[in-house]
């Protein structure tokens, strides 16, 4: 059984969105690998921006900088 996560930085997908990234996830694993799509399981996780760091500052402070 595949397991797979996804992390995404916030702001977040729309439910539609996840619902089309889940679909796709799912069909590459069962048309190229040969999995059976009824035993793939995939997880989004939705991360805060200041919870993701580049370089020694988090995301969220790189995005304030790039507004000012």
């Amino acid at each position: 059984m595949p397991l797979v996560t996804i992390k995404l930085a916030k702001p977040a997908l729309s439910d539609e969105r996840k619902a089309e990234l889940i679909a796709d996830i799912t069909e590459l694993l069962s048309t190229k690998y040969g999995k059976v799509k009824e035993r793939v399981v995939v997880v989004l996780e939705d991360i805060e921006a200041h919870d993701i760091g580049f370089g020694g500052e988090s995301v969220a402070r790189i995005k304030a900088k790039a507004a000012q």
